[in-house]
């Protein structure tokens, strides 16, 4: 497994390892950065960076603590940055902590440090007995012996042939516990690279396992181990003094004793990744001379990557200074190894050799982004290399993708931004260009796009009805037929309709014609539903008059020739039947011819209706004074009113515009209705009539409101009580012709008549006569 590697999907395309990587080690596949082993030197940087957490650190721990749970005998290795990482313990308490999770023993590698730097000393000194004038590169950090192996493998020769203070610490230790069969040693630190030098074969099995300091928190805390609470213990190791100072910027000149002056240049000290890189493609083109080069990947091992203290960068180096200066002075020497200790080891060079594209491949991969300038090359660096043409060699070489460029990202996000604003833009004309009623709505049934031309559906803004549930927004659908027209819908996934929805809007009724249809997603996801609503109010009013009219035709030709049929004979009969009243002596004779002189004269009434029902002569029409006949009709009958205890009401708006129509007709039509209201009131009650003029759609009318608080009409009865012959009342007391020819005589003129009633709570018929002259005469004569 991989030192470093990408966790799939976490990857948010943010290029910031690219951009960081400082061997660009990062390959980027499918949008998602993966590390390359092979280019990588696990110096973690990349995993401290990343703010998605995309990237792990390969882990040692599980297997650790399968060691010690089956009683492997351990030895920890304790890094001396230790000191800074878990201040304020006590080095002591550090050391009774690991070995409450079972180490045997603890090490520090502070005294691998001294080891390590013993043989530097000496390397230094055949150096200059030999006239050796290369610098000599030093080992102890495993980030830049995997930087010079992979990516400067000139500059191996450099590489002092000295093992790391961790493996001399294990070394030794395997010395000191050499009858200890099973020994195992475990290195603890800071360092993610030292997870790939203990696996390294040149090393030969020193360490067993590398756990980096989060990892031994997290142990501690789940194990119930409080460091804090624990008396101090030793380590095992010989005392080790100056190689505390390993883990700070020229910690191993400091424990070497030797010093790095600016006006001496045989001794360098270079820390942290951009510095290290400089020095060392400096030392490739043989700029830099000197004898020794001390040389850290990171600005100390107390800022490693896996080094988790809150301290600041200052603070910890402090840290690690104090404890050194709290040791007494006599004790300031270097440890010196025990016998067989093998400090001396091999570098081997591991070049990873990439194809090289030439001019015409990189400028072919740059037109692919639109760079056919220079100028189109901004080199803004957002993909993760400095320039385009890097980027260029990258994706060339397999490591980068053509479309990681941000600039030429941006522009297709305008472009596509622009091209979804068009799209909204044509999809929203579309939707508003329909002439019927659009909901669309969620799955939950709440509303995302209204448009509502005619104002049938809702009188409110479009701004408030979405985002809101489809049947609080829009109440008068709260119909159990649409609410199974839209579940057939949302839950089924099948088309559900309402032929004939009525509903008041506004105090005006509306006929809707509602069928809903699933919105489906990509692969056939039902995403909701899209309802649409026509406004069928006005073809149903006209389908309706039309059969109306279609019928009343038919009634009247059918009335015209009964009435003429029956009239002559009926001439004779009432002459006869006079002649017979009169020439008669007999009083009960009388009596009889009486009744037959009465009856005759009700059919020629009903002969009459039917005449005028199914008139087909002309009318004399003249400017008619409404308020004028409705006064005159409310004087003539308020005897009758009063006897049957009825109270009439009349409102008549002052300045009532004249409309034109034959006066004795009107009063036929006002009367009748008056009559049929004080009828309906058989135990009292009220009769308002107001008129008042009115205009609907920029046409003037005169309107009167017959208004009873009579019994009401049944609601099966409503569609049927302007047709001739139908009558509630009793047998003999009606003939079901005047409010047919009531509805004839207004619809003659222009008008139209309607009613509204609930049982048992009254009844309201409402005529509108159009103005005389088109509105002209607003005007009373």
């Amino acid at each position: 497994m991989a030192v470093v590697s990408t966790i799939p999907g976490r990857c948010r395309q943010c290029y910031s390892c690219v951009r960081h990587c400082p061997v660009k080690a990062i390959m980027v596949r499918e949008q998602q950065a993966t590390v390359l082993e092979e280019r990588c030197i696990s110096c973690g940087h990349c995993v401290t960076l990343c703010s998605q957490k995309a990237k792990r650190v390969a882990s040692d721990l599980k297997a650790v603590r399968e060691m010690l749970a089956k009683g492997r005998p351990a030895c920890a290795l304790l890094a001396p940055s230790f000191v800074a990482e878990f201040y304020p313990l006590r080095p002591g308490q550090v050391v009774a902590a690991l070995r409450r999770l079972g180490f045997r023993w603890v090490y520090e590698v502070a005294y691998g440090a001294e080891l390590v730097t013993g043989e530097y000393q000496r390397l230094l000194r055949r150096a200059a007995q030999a006239g050796w004038r290369r610098p000599l590169v030093s080992t102890p950090c495993p980030a830049v012996v995997h930087l010079v192996e992979r990516h400067f493998p000139s500059l191996v020769s450099f590489l002092a042939p000295v093992v790391s203070p961790m493996v001399a610490t294990a070394r030794a230790a395997r010395v000191f516990l050499g009858d200890t069969p099973g020994l195992a040693t475990v290195f603890i630190g800071p360092c993610v690279a030292k997870i790939e030098e203990a696996r390294h074969p040149e090393v030969g099995g020193a360490v067993d396992g590398v756990l980096g300091f989060p990892e031994l928190r997290g142990w501690w805390q789940e194990a119930g181990v409080d460091p804090s609470s624990l008396p101090e213990e030793g380590f095992d190791n010989p005392p080790a003094t100056l190689g505390k100072l390993y883990p700070v910027p020229g910690g191993l000149l400091r424990t070497a004793a030797l010093r790095a002056d600016v006006l001496d240049n045989e001794i360098h000290v270079v820390e942290g990744r951009e510095k290290s890189l400089e020095f060392l493609r400096a030392l490739e083109r043989r700029e830099v001379g000197g004898t020794f080069v001390d040389i850290l990947f990171c600005e100390g091992c107390v800022s490693g990557p896996l080094a988790g203290s809150s301290l600041p960068a200052y603070g910890r180096r402090d840290r690690v200074v104090r404890e050194v200066r709290a040791l007494p002075p006599a004790s300031l020497r270097l440890a010196q190894p025990p016998p067989g200790v093998v400090l001396h080891r091999e570098f081997t060079p591991r070049p990873v050799l990439l194809p090289e594209p030439d001019e015409g491949r990189i400028r072919a991969i740059l037109r692919e982004l639109g760079k056919t300038r220079p100028e189109d090359e901004l080199n803004c660096g957002a993909c993760g290399y400095a320039t385009c043409r890097d980027k260029a060699v990258a994706v060339f070489q397999g490591l980068a993708e053509n479309k990681m460029c941000l600039p030429y990202l941006i522009t297709e996000l305008q472009n596509r931004n622009a091209e979804l604003a068009y799209l909204r833009d044509y999809n929203r004309n579309i939707v508003e260009s329909i002439a019927e009623g659009v909901i669309v709505t969620d799955r939950e049934a709440t509303i995302t796009v209204f448009n509502d031309p005619r104002g049938h559906l809702s009188d409110h803004p479009r701004a408030e009805l979405i985002g809101r549930k489809l049947f609080r927004a829009l109440p008068h659908l709260d119909r159990e037929e649409v609410r199974k027209a839209i579940s057939a819908v949302l839950e089924e996934g099948r088309v559900g309709s309402v032929p004939e929805l009525r509903y008041q809007l506004r105090d005006r009724p509306v006929v809707s014609s509602l069928r809903a249809y699933p919105l489906r997603g990509e692969q056939g996801a039902l995403l909701g539903a899209v309802v649409i609503c026509q406004d069928i109010t006005e073809e149903k009013r006209w389908f309706t008059r039309l059969a109306e009219s279609d019928r009343l035709a038919s009634l009247g030709r059918l009335a015209a020739g009964v009435a003429h049929e029956i009239n002559n004979p009926l001439t004779l009969v009432s002459g006869y039947a006079e002649l017979l009243r009169d020439g008669v002596s007999d009083p009960a004779l009388r009596e009889q011819a009486t009744v037959i002189v009465e009856e005759v004269e009700r059919i020629a009434g009903i002969v009459r209706n039917l005449l005028t029902f199914a008139r087909q002569q002309r009318s004399t029409v003249t400017p008619c004074d409404v308020s004028a006949i409705l006064g005159r009709l409310v004087a003539l009958t308020a005897s009758q009113f009063q006897k049957a205890h009825v109270e009439q009401v009349v409102e008549s708006e002052p300045g009532l515009p004249v409309v034109a129509a034959n006066p004795s007709e009107l009063e036929q039509v006002f009367l009748n209705l008056m009559i049929n209201a004080l009828e309906a009131m058989p135990d009292g009650g009220t009769l308002s009539i107001r008129a008042r003029a009115v205009v609907t759609d920029g046409v003037p009318w005169v309107e009167v409101r017959f208004a009873d608080t009579g019994c009401g009409i049944r609601e099966e009865h409503l569609d049927r009580i302007f047709e001739p012959f139908f009558t509630t009342k009793e047998v003999g007391k009606g003939t079901g012709l005047g409010l047919s020819v009531s509805y004839g005589i207004v619809r003659k003129y222009g008008g139209t008549i309607e009613v509204s009633s609930e049982e048992g709570k009254g009844s309201e018929f409402v005529v509108r006569l159009p103005v005389a002259d088109n509105g002209e005469r607003w005007h009373r004569r």
